[in-house]
């Protein structure tokens, strides 16, 4: 599921905004790179242009992950959070003043960023009520009933999840380790609550079932 729900990337290739296209630069980034940390004096907005990006706090030795961005999905490096390549990949960079012109030629930059910016912030709040008040467990069920409630598939009387991640993302979003994550996916296998159907494809047969876990 894109984070924002909006596809910049498309608006660009607009022939009228070619002008507008020109002030972006692309840069490359590798896989597990850190390419913005909080430290950094760079002033940039960015577009992922391709691959994904991990948007996340960083405490001593813990990491907390609010959310995954991905092609078209647009980000502010003055946030105070690290930004760091899930995937080879690129991004599509800029200067502030330069997106002021942006936000005035293209209303939608303006939405997509308080959208984006939005959603970090309800996913700060949730980061932080889970680890204050739930058990990994609880977060992982909770996680998969909010992505299948929103991005899942109708499939054979139940709802088909493409995640698109990893377990080791997966852990790093939850804040957890991905032995643990790993155990508690199996754990939920022999229960019956999700069925693995190939990689990063789950099939959740009862989303009533997996709402009763978070609510307990």
């Amino acid at each position: 599921m894109k984070f924002s729900g909006i596809n910049l990337l498309d608006e660009l290739k607009r022939i009228e905004l070619a002008d507008l296209r020109d002030v972006f630069n692309s840069r490359q980034v590798k896989k597990g790179a850190i390419v913005f940390s909080p430290d950094q004096e760079e002033d940039l907005v960015f577009i992922v242009e391709s691959g994904k990006v991990r948007i996340y706090l960083g405490y001593e030795d813990k990491e907390f992950t609010l959310g995954i961005l991905q092609p078209g999905d647009l980000y502010s490096t003055h946030a105070g959070c690290f930004v760091q390549a899930l995937e080879d990949g690129s991004l599509l960079t800029t200067d502030v003043q330069s997106v002021k012109r942006c936000m005035t030629e293209v209303p939608l930059f303006n939405r997509t960023m308080v959208r984006v910016l939005g959603k970090i912030l309800q996913n700060s709040f949730s980061v932080i009520g889970g680890l204050a008040f739930k058990d990994i467990y609880a977060r992982l069920s909770g996680y998969l009933y909010k992505e299948a409630h929103s991005a899942g598939v109708p499939v054979d009387g139940g709802i088909e999840l493409e995640l698109d991640l990893t377990i080791e993302q997966l852990s790093q979003i939850l804040g957890a380790t991905r032995q643990t994550v790993s155990t508690l996916l199996n754990n939920m296998v022999r229960e019956g609550l999700v069925v693995k159907r190939g990689r990063s494809k789950w099939f959740i047969p009862d989303l009533k079932s997996l709402e009763n876990v978070v609510n307990s």
